[in-house]
């Protein structure tokens, strides 16, 4: 495996980022985190995914694959091609060890793949951490062969912010804060500006879905709130942000008995590189599900 540097975003310039400021991946948390936030956002992510049909010895990367779930499945929809997951950690990918499926330790911000190498390339929940999210996004797009597919997907918090429970508000504000301060995260207008980048990118077959999830004391989402929230906390109280004694109030307010409200949202976008015969009218489709 290629190693790199550890970070996925520069945080205040003293190299910590996603992974080691916040979200530590050694925490012993951390692997419940990912798998509730891939039993949250999979299905909706595979829903889309499946619309396109691979041929037979198709190249995808999985930027950022976490735990492996979307890698896993795209290795499973793609028999005799090749899926290589890469992550700035890959202690979780370890245990892909199916055939076709390639795990990379690689940072995306500095690190290259040849041009042309991929016919599908996902990256969710990654360039939103990214302060170099539009110079990223274009190398991905040149990493593409004509003809290949790009699905970038991201968090918005618009629906916290819009709650009429005033914890949940106060937790969606907190959270959007925490993640601009330390690492220069937008979970907030990022996502909101889908499809714009990828038609920015010249990419034909624009189009975008939003998911949001709902929250409840009990759930996948909750559980993705509680351990990140708590994640969160002693960089929420020592920046000010949120005191760790309302953080911690607010976790007991998401735990309760029949609490319920609306989770973030999950926003993606897709386009596909004009192949070098007869480009496609450039167009956007906004589809819902």
């Amino acid at each position: 495996m290629r190693k790199g540097p550890l970070a996925d975003g520069d945080g205040d310039g003293d190299g910590r980022g996603y992974g080691d400021a916040v979200f530590a991946f050694e925490h012993p948390s951390q692997r419940e985190r990912l798998r509730a936030l891939a039993a949250v956002c999979d299905p909706a992510t595979k829903a889309v995914l499946s619309r396109w049909a691979l041929r037979p010895g198709a190249r995808c990367l999985e930027v950022g694959a976490g735990a492996g779930t979307v890698a896993r499945w795209l290795a499973w929809r793609c028999p005799g091609g090749e899926v290589t997951a890469t992550d700035t950690d890959v202690r979780f990918l370890t245990g892909l060890r199916q055939p076709g499926v390639v795990v990379l330790r690689h940072d995306v911000r500095t690190e290259e793949f040849p041009p042309g190498t991929f016919d599908l390339i996902v990256a969710r929940s990654v360039l939103c951490h990214l302060r170099e999210r539009d110079s990223v996004l274009a190398r991905m797009v040149s990493w593409l062969a004509p003809g290949g597919r790009i699905h970038v997907e991201d968090p918005s918090f618009f629906p916290a912010a819009s709650s009429v429970d005033p914890v949940v508000r106060q937790l969606g504000a907190a959270i959007t804060a925490t993640l601009a301060a330390t690492l220069g995260s937008d979970v907030e207008t990022w996502a909101r500006s889908f499809p714009a980048p990828l038609l920015d990118q010249g990419l034909d077959e624009v189009g975008m879905r939003v998911h949001c999830s709902t929250l409840t004391s009990d759930n996948a989402a909750g559980t993705a709130w509680r351990l990140s929230v708590a994640d969160l906390l002693p960089v929420m109280d020592q920046r000010g942000i949120l005191p760790e004694a309302a953080a911690s109030a607010a976790l007991a307010h998401l735990g309760r008995p029949g609490f319920i409200d609306v989770a973030h949202a999950m926003i993606a976008m897709w386009g596909v590189k004009p192949s070098d015969r007869g480009r496609k009218r450039r167009h956007a489709v906004d589809q819902t599900c």
